[in-house]
């Protein structure tokens, strides 16, 4: 049992509490949802009862939490992890794997569980949750709705009595979403643990029954009774949270379900005592969207685009959009629509095919170029800022364009009250939610006044208020300046409710570009992009309207909800005409004037014999040789080195493109240090070796050409590249959790052995984030391509690292929050899910390299053998 009294808490950081004499009672076996605006405590509320609160994040405590009648204060995080098991909101930045069967072992290798009994453990869990198969694959690779089996396996392991979720829906389409919650009420059933699913989303959460809703608002509880009744008081949408697309049909219809106890429960609603109110609704309001037509903004044509080259992420995408029109791009995660967007901007380029922004080809156009028409708020607002203060983080991009101060002030600060931020125009962007932040990103690009907005994911972290009031902003933008809006979403509720047209993909594919209530009204096609049937859709077939009648009926919801909101009635553009499909040939160009070398530097999975080499003996024969090489000047033993070196790599079953561009940068590299010793020590050869041979040039001239020289040269270039194949190697074969246990059987702390390989995991991560960010600041305006001056490109790559330390501060601190709540740290041992035994190949090369390594102490330090000099 959970048990709140008279309990509140206030952050350090905070002049107020947080939440305020809650009091709450959560037994034994219950299914609860608590549910409340971005802000209101709910996520608080959670974290008290994880032990997170206050055992890792300080504050002060008032009134009393007991789990299992022992008070929280007087338990210790670890000890509460055993009872409380938290599935976090961001599942990719809690996965501390680097494979689904290490994250799920994550927990057992903290108890000292043997290798043995946790493979079978991990075998068991997965399978519970259909994951058995996937156990060698990368967390990161696999479904959103995978990421969440895998996080919850993580917890199951232990076989803890309370699951908590916290936004389990927050990142998964529809239809994975609605996967989840029954895979949550299945685990409930059959297992009889507390559930706690904290969310805002309560109709999806809904899709199975909970036995109690608990509102929360302002940090206290408005509300805890039964899903009807909460339904029925109305107070979600007065709370700021959403309430059922069927719930508020029926209350438009004026109908009377204050008796209803089933009103909670769609697939139970009996539709009889509703069904004259709801037809008389319909055929008194009945309205259908009118079509339109404007000039067309921008324009795809035929358009592929495949990342790897073998399989196309978008495939000949082909459609238009006309000016000052608001269009839903929809699909499933993985569907193409971010990719979509990318090329849209410009930070992607079509394999084939083109784009064209208001009759022009946009092809030749930078990023920056096209910000101008362009405004593109990524999904992640951390990729976007890059200032500390938020009046500054708006204000950016008209300075990037020198406008003057006073009309910077005047456009910034109209912006930041059409957002609702005016309040905070002072503030640090550190002080804000993730919610505020993405409003912040918003204000951003509306500041620039763009004539095409791109919108990814706008509804992430956003609560149904706040929301509300974002999407009335641009609802009132698009109308008085005609401004074309595209929202790149999942939100089913945003595409109903503001764009009377969508375009849904499917594998790289459009499968739909129609208004939005005939999307709706096709089963069919939204089983096949991955999408659910709407309640509302699914109250027309309960009161047996045609297929043709549930169009009208969507679309005479949605004029209502717009006369609600006081907007006039929308209108969809749907055009029915060819569209050119000239193939436009571009295969291997990229950005305009963009060239970057792409670098994969994380561990390759094969099965080779560097492969099958100890971490301990990889690391070993590493820094052997790097000594031997650093050791020598004998231009014989480095090439010996270099020769051998490239056959490891040659035979690790790394494929030559995955490593070639950090070979090719290593060689740029020594190439330059050797320039650069010649350019300011020419004579560094002729005065190690003793004597001066010109080859070009006169006696008397300083940079003349020697053949000392170019032998020095040659040994520098030999000497630091020889070391560059096993580095390599290393990185690509050793797989970091292996490494962190060889390393720990070396008495290194596992504390130190785990954070080194969680360095190697994250790398790979870091270097997707700059990427992201420096697509980010592109898209505000800044030039970092070709056609800029290298002093402002260098400045433009500077700024990239403010919001790169604060996007790794974000995954350190979840990370770091979800590693405690899995027991890390609490015994001075623990085992390892990948542990690997020295076999007798890794003590042959183990002493191998030992005795090269002596060898080639002796041969520096006793016979003096430094230089071999044949000439």
């Amino acid at each position: 049992m959970i048990e709140f009294s008279d309990f509140s808490f206030q952050y350090k950081s905070q002049k107020e509490p947080t939440i305020h004499d809650v009091n709450l009672t959560i037994r034994n076996g219950e299914k609860i949802l608590i549910a409340g605006a971005s802000g209101s405590g709910k996520s608080t509320i959670g974290n008290c009862i994880n032990g997170l609160i206050p055992h890792s994040l300080g504050g002060i405590v008032k009134g009393s939490l007991r789990i299992n009648g022992k008070q929280t204060t007087e338990s210790d995080i670890y000890e509460i992890s055993k009872v409380v098991g938290t599935v976090l909101q961001d599942t990719d930045a809690q996965f501390v794997g680097l494979s689904v069967g290490e994250d799920i072992a994550f927990s057992l290798e903290n108890q000292c569980v043997s290798t043995g009994q946790m493979h079978d453990a991990v075998r068991d869990v997965a399978s519970m949750v259909g994951m058995q198969d996937f156990l060698d694959s990368k967390p990161d690779q696999v479904s959103g709705g995978q990421k969440q089996r895998v996080a919850l396996s993580g917890v199951l392991v232990d076989d803890v009595s309370v699951l908590l979720f916290d936004e389990p829906l927050a990142a998964l389409d529809p239809a994975t979403g609605e996967l989840a919650i029954e895979l949550i009420d299945d685990l409930h059933r059959k297992t009889g643990k507390t559930v706690i699913i904290i969310e805002h989303r309560v109709e999806d959460v809904l899709h199975r029954p909970v036995d109690r809703i608990v509102l929360v608002d302002e940090g206290r509880i408005v509300m805890d009774d039964t899903p009807a009744h909460v339904l029925q008081s109305g107070i979600l949408v007065e709370k700021g949270t959403r309430e059922p697309l069927y719930v508020s049909a029926l209350r438009n219809a004026g109908c009377d379900f204050t008796h209803d106890e089933d009103i909670a429960s769609f697939d139970s609603l009996d539709i009889a005592p509703y069904r004259d109110d709801l037809m008389k609704w319909f055929s008194s309001r009945r309205r259908n969207l009118e079509l339109s037509e404007n000039e067309t903004a921008l324009e795809f044509k035929d358009v592929t685009y495949s990342y790897d080259g073998k399989r196309n992420a978008l495939n000949g995408i082909s459609f238009r959009i006309r000016k000052g029109e608001m269009v839903s791009i929809l699909g499933k995660n993985g569907a193409g629509k971010s990719t979509l967007a990318s090329l849209l901007t410009g930070i992607l380029t079509p394999d084939s095919g083109g784009i064209s922004i208001n009759g022009r080809d946009a092809g030749s156009d930078s990023i920056a170029e096209r910000s101008r028409k362009i405004g593109y708020v990524m999904q992640n607002p951390n990729h976007m800022i890059s200032h500390a203060m938020i009046f500054d983080e708006v204000a950016f991009g008209l300075r990037q364009r020198g406008m003057a101060e006073d009309e910077v002030r005047e456009r910034v600060m109209k912006v930041l009250r059409l957002c609702s931020l005016a309040p905070y125009h002072k503030w640090p962007v550190s002080a804000l939610s993730y919610g505020q932040k993405k409003r912040v990103t918003i204000a951003s690009i509306l500041v620039m006044e763009p004539e095409i907005l791109i919108l990814d994911e706008p509804t992430a972290g956003q609560d149904f208020r706040r929301y509300t009031m974002m999407m009335g902003f641009l609802e009132e933008l698009n109308r008085k300046t005609g401004v074309t809006i595209l929202f790149v979403t999942h939100d089913l509720h945003l595409a109903l409710e503001y764009t009377p047209r969508s375009i849904v993909l499917a594998d790289g594919q459009i499968l739909a570009d129609e208004p939005i209530s005939r999307v709706f009204a096709d089963e069919d096609l939204l089983r096949r992009a991955n999408l659910k049937a709407t309640s509302l859709y699914l109250l027309s077939k309960k009161l047996g309207l045609s297929h043709g009648d549930s169009i009208s009926f969507i679309e005479t919801f949605i004029v209502e909800e717009r006369h609600r909101r006081g907007v006039d009635e929308p209108t969809c553009e749907l055009v029915e005409e060819e569209v050119p499909v000239e193939r436009i040939e571009q295969k291997g160009q990229r950005e305009a004037g963009r060239k970057e070398l792409k670098f994969n530097v994380e561990y390759f999975p094969a099965d080779s014999w560097v492969h099958r080499l100890n971490g301990v003996t990889k690391f070993l024969a590493l820094v052997s040789w790097l000594a031997i090489c650093l050791l020598t000047f004998d231009v014989r033993i480095l090439a010996i080195t270099l020769v051998c070196g490239l056959c490891t790599l040659a035979t690790s079953k790394v494929p030559v493109k995955v490593y070639r561009p950090i070979l090719v940068l290593v060689l740029l590299s020594v190439f330059l240090n050797a320039f650069f010793i010649y350019l300011f020590s020419p004579l560094q050869g002729p005065d190690l070796i003793g004597t001066r041979t010109i080859l070009f040039g006169l006696p008397d001239v300083r940079y003349a050409i020697t053949l000392e020289t170019l032998w020095y040269l040659l040994i520098v270039v030999l000497k630091y590249f020889s070391i560059s194949p096993i580095a390599i190697s290393f990185i690509y074969c050793t797989q970091p959790s292996e490494f962190a246990s060889s390393l720990n059987r070396l008495c290194i702390s596992y504390k130190i052995s785990y954070a080194i390989s969680l360095a190697f995991r994250y790398i790979p991560v870091i270097m997707s984030d700059y990427k992201n960010i420096r697509d980010g600041q592109e898209c505000r305006g800044v030039e970092m391509s070709d056609k800029a001056r290298l002093k402002d490109r260098i400045n433009a790559v500077t700024r990239t690292l403010s919001p790169l330390v604060l996007s790794s501060l974000d995954k350190i601190d979840i990370i770091t929050n979800a590693m405690v709540l899995r027991g890390f740290g609490r015994m001075k041992k623990r085992t390892w899910y990948r542990a690997r035994p020295l076999r007798i190949h890794d003590w042959i090369l183990v002493f191998l390299m030992l005795a090269v390594l002596v060898l080639a102490i002796v041969m520096r330090f006793v016979f003096k053998v430094k230089y071999w000099y044949p000439f």
